[in-house]
């Protein structure tokens, strides 16, 4: 991470870490509550199998405290990071006009330092969503069997080969990308059709292959995803003959693992993007 950048996000929260430090303890709270699903609904099942209708119990108040909570905290989200760009744009243009910034890059900052405040809104949030389904889910994986558990654990191999290979990749197209964006305001103002297509052209082109390079990762990892799957579902169903709530439940957190190992082309690239913007601010 850039000196730049750091310094930056380390003002940001400084700043308002009462607020931001909230935030995330609502996330970690819904993801404690999303976490314990598939085991609620697996007891339930069990027990419905039984003509136990007590076993419900536990399933509806995790569902509805998950919802009260997930309501609570967009709202709370929404307002708060709304206040804190308002804030951080505004300080932005005013130190970069003393600096005698050209307007033109003033105004592509004053822009990209949304994606500063991005960082702490839906990063940092996806960083806990990711890590927290990943150990959790592997944890409860490792509870039921832990051949099962080890199956997922070979799949951090593949996982960081491609992702790695991606990085050096989007590294390179946030740059061009973000240097393209902050020449717009003078491009525009020249009016000139073929400097403005030729813009748009370059946006365009940056892109549409960062895109391509996020599903070709995301493609080549469906590959070994759907082999330790395959794997899972055989010792699950086969090997071990547990009972159906079980059954449900061991997919459901090794979908939830999966879903965890999916989020990391995407932060990948926005470490990429804030390292870039930093790096300009």
């Amino acid at each position: 991470m850039s000196k730049n950048l750091e310094r930056t996000l380390r003002h940001i929260f400084s700043k308002y870490h009462w607020s931001i430090l909230l935030t995330y303890g609502l996330t970690l709270l819904e993801n404690f509550f999303e976490l314990i699903h598939p085991l609620t609904i697996g007891i339930a099942i069990n027990g419905l199998l039984k003509q136990s209708y007590g076993n419900m119990i536990p399933f509806a108040i995790a569902w509805v405290a998950h919802a009260l909570t997930g309501v609570f905290r967009q709202v709370y989200d929404t307002r708060t990071f709304s206040l804190i760009y308002s804030n951080l744009a505004a300080s932005t243009v005013l130190e970069q006009t003393k600096q005698g910034i050209p307007l033109s890059q003033i105004a592509a900052r004053s822009s990209l330092s949304r994606e500063l405040v991005g960082f702490f809104e839906r990063d940092i949030p996806e960083i806990i969503n990711s890590l927290f389904g990943f150990i959790g889910a592997l944890v409860m994986l490792f509870t039921y069997d832990r051949q099962i558990g080890f199956y997922c654990l070979l799949l951090l191999l593949p996982l960081s080969a491609v992702n790695y290979i991606y990085s050096c990749k989007t590294r390179l197209l946030h740059q061009k990308l973000n240097d393209q964006l902050e020449h717009e305001v003078d491009i525009l103002s020249h009016q000139q059709p073929d400097m403005i297509q030729s813009h748009y052209s370059s946006l365009t082109k940056w892109r549409i292959q960062l895109s391509n390079a996020e599903a070709a990762t995301w493609g080549v990892f469906e590959i070994f995803i759907v082999g330790a799957f395959t794997a899972i579902l055989i010792r699950t169903v086969i090997s071990l003959g547990t009972k159906t709530g079980d059954v449900y439940a061991i997919i459901s957190y090794t979908w939830n693992y999966r879903q965890s190992l999916d989020r990391v082309p995407f932060l990948v690239q926005q470490f990429n993007r804030l390292q870039d913007i930093g790096s300009r601010m």
